[in-house]
């Protein structure tokens, strides 16, 4: 009986959420866009295809994305290439967000650079085929 006792106590631990949001890394405020890389591949057995290599840069202070966030959610205001975008934010875990439904990676973070990748995977249904988009932003402040 105690056994059964200890292991519920332990199951309904193990289920309870936690509401403490997730501790972000400080990217809050102003970003500048210097460059992003377009990348699509096809990962097939093991084997990478790139169907798209695109560099761009942006040597102006004019593009950037600016995190309004409040206890890691909030908005992400994007200008890029005089297009201006607002999308909503979510930290994940400290590495992860999400903007919008997309997800995102940081892969560099510093007082005045930081870089992060975006996932995209395709949703059609290829045979042994993963079809993966990703862009690359190198940013400052």
């Amino acid at each position: 009986m105690k056994k059964l006792l200890v292991l519920a106590v332990l199951a309904l631990a193990a289920c309870k959420k936690d509401d403490t949001p997730v501790r972000q890394l400080n990217y809050d405020g102003k970003w500048y866009i210097h460059q992003t890389v377009d990348k699509q591949y096809t990962l097939e057995n093991g084997d990478t295809a790139y169907t798209k290599y695109e560099v761009k840069d942006y040597p102006t202070p004019i593009n950037y994305i600016d995190f309004q966030t409040n206890l890691g959610t909030g908005a992400a205001f994007l200008y890029l290439g005089g297009k201006a975008d607002s999308m909503a934010y979510e930290a994940l875990t400290p590495t992860y967000f999400k903007l919008d439904t997309t997800l995102c990676e940081v892969t560099h973070l510093t007082d005045s650079a930081f870089q992060f990748n975006t996932l995209v995977f395709d949703h059609n249904v290829i045979p042994d085929r993963v079809q993966i988009r990703q862009f690359f932003f190198v940013l400052t402040r």
